[in-house]
C-alpha cells in the first residue's frame, strides 16, 4: 500500500509539473503577444517583434507566476520547455500572428529554393547536442522503435547517419512513425527532464520535440498546426531559429 501511494504521489506531481509548465508558457506567450506590434503586415516583420518582445517579458517571467508555478519554475528543465514552447504557443494562439499566418497560407506554398527543406544535423553531430538545447535541428533518420506516449503521439528511437541513435518526442501524430521508415524530422533539441516516457526508454539526457515530419517515400509532410510559418521558412531554405 505504501509503494502504491508513492508511486500515485509521483504521478500527481508529474502531471502538475507538466500543467504548471504549459500555464506558465501561455501566460509568457500571451505577454508577448500584447507586446508585439499591432501593425506588423508582413513574415518578414514577426521574427524582430518576437525577439524584441521575448527578450523584454521572458525576463519578468517569475513575476507573471503564482506560488505553486514557482515552484516548478525553478526544476531543473522547465525553463528550456517553456522557451521551446513560446513559438509553438504564439502561433497557434496568438491573434496577430494567425491572421498573418491566414495570408501567407493564402499564398503559394511551393519552395522558392532548390534546397527545400536543408538538414543541418547528422550523427557525429551527437557529442555536441547539450550545447545545441533549445536551438531547432533537422536531419533524415530511421525509424527503429515507437511507442505511444503523449496524447496518443509517438515517442521513438532512431538511427542518425553512422548508426547512432536518438529518441524523438513527437508532437504530432503523421502515421509516418513506423519501424522501418526513414524521415526527415524538424524539432527543438530538449532536455528530457521529469518526462516519465522520455524516462522510461531513453539514457540520454536530451531528446528532440520534433514538430514537422517528412516520409522521404512518399515526399508527404505533418506538421503541429500552429507552425506554418517555421514551416514555410524551412522549405524555403533556412531552418527555423529556436529561442536560447
Amino acid at each position: 500500500m505504501k509503494i502504491i501511494t508513492t508511486v500515485v504521489l509521483i504521478l500527481i506531481s508529474l502531471t502538475s509539473f507538466s500543467q504548471n509548465i504549459e500555464s506558465i508558457t501561455q501566460k509568457v506567450s500571451n505577454k508577448i503577444c500584447e507586446c508585439i506590434k499591432d501593425d506588423i503586415k508582413s513574415y518578414e516583420e514577426i521574427k524582430p517583434e518576437i525577439n524584441r518582445c521575448y527578450d523584454k517579458e521572458f525576463n519578468q517571467i517569475f513575476s507573471l507566476v503564482n506560488s505553486t508555478e514557482q515552484k516548478s519554475l525553478v526544476e531543473k528543465g522547465a525553463l528550456e520547455k517553456i522557451k521551446n514552447g513560446i513559438i509553438p504557443t504564439l502561433n497557434e494562439n496568438c491573434e496577430k500572428i494567425r491572421s498573418l499566418i491566414q495570408t501567407e497560407a493564402e499564398k503559394s506554398t511551393k519552395p522558392t529554393t532548390k534546397n527545400p527543406c536543408p538538414t543541418n544535423f547528422e550523427g557525429k553531430d551527437l557529442k555536441k547536442i547539450k550545447k545545441l538545447d533549445g536551438e531547432i535541428i533537422a536531419f533524415n533518420a530511421l525509424v527503429t522503435k515507437v511507442y505511444s506516449a503523449h496524447k496518443d503521439k509517438p515517442y521513438y528511437q532512431v538511427k542518425l547517419e553512422g548508426g547512432s541513435s536518438l529518441w524523438i518526442a513527437s508532437l504530432v501524430n503523421s502515421g509516418y512513425e513506423k519501424e522501418g521508415k526513414i524521415l526527415r524530422l524538424l524539432g527543438y533539441v530538449s532536455e528530457v527532464g521529469n518526462d516519465k516516457i522520455a524516462k522510461k526508454y531513453n539514457n540520454l539526457d536530451y531528446h528532440i520535440l520534433a514538430f514537422c515530419v517528412i516520409d522521404m517515400e512518399s515526399k508527404q509532410m505533418a506538421m503541429l498546426p500552429g507552425s506554418e510559418l517555421q514551416i514555410k521558412e524551412w522549405m524555403n531554405g533556412t531552418i527555423p531559429k529556436g529561442e536560447k
